[in-house]
């Protein structure tokens, strides 16, 4: 929980760093890349988490690598995390700067789970209903899980509407066994 809190201080200072819409949104497209570095290169993480490196060092070497590359807030926000020892914190940086930019521009995320396909009419009245839902704009995603069974799964926001087959047999079998069931007597009497 911590963890969220400090970066929540840094994602909100980065967002005050930034002059423009358009820095606004290269930083948010470079700090989800460092997300995906984050957690793709092992490699990375170990130079950035190398506690025998003194972190002067490694700033050094990452603006001479990247000084060019990225924006100078995240190039910025990268060295301070390196000096204070708080890179492994890159990927919550990272998720909050992109909520924080979000509900600045009014825009929600809605994701859409299916076990299959559904027609065009049928999805065009989910997407409908999940608008209607929200008072702001909407981004939906649409995954397809087999996992679910059948049904739909629909997250936005925190909000999620679980109409799977996979949670109604969950709940079925939750009710069963919470069910005290007489024992049976056995053939003969007692």
């Amino acid at each position: 929980m911590f963890a969220k809190v400090v970066a929540d201080r840094y994602a909100r200072a980065a967002l005050q760093s930034c002059p423009d819409l358009e820095t606004i949104e290269r930083v948010n497209v470079e700090l989800a890349l460092l997300q995906k570095t984050w957690f793709r290169s092992r490699e990375t993480r170990e130079f950035l988490m190398n506690p025998k490196m003194p972190p002067k060092l490694k700033a050094k070497i990452l603006q001479d690598a990247l000084g060019d590359k990225l924006s100078s807030v995240v190039m910025k926000l990268l060295v301070l995390l390196v000096e204070k020892h708080r890179q492994n914190i890159i990927s919550d940086i990272s998720d909050r700067y992109a909520e924080l930019t979000d509900r600045a521009r009014g825009v929600e995320h809605a994701e859409i789970v299916l076990a299959r396909p559904f027609p065009d009419d049928l999805m065009k009245r989910i997407l409908g209903s999940v608008q209607r839902f929200s008072t702001r704009e909407v981004e939906i995603t649409i995954r397809i899980d087999a996992s679910i069974l059948g049904g739909v799964v629909i997250r936005l926001g925190d909000r999620v509407v679980d109409g799977s087959l996979r949670s109604r047999f969950q709940e079925i079998r939750r009710a069963m066994l919470a069910a005290r069931l007489p024992r049976s007597v056995p053939e003969g009497g007692v």
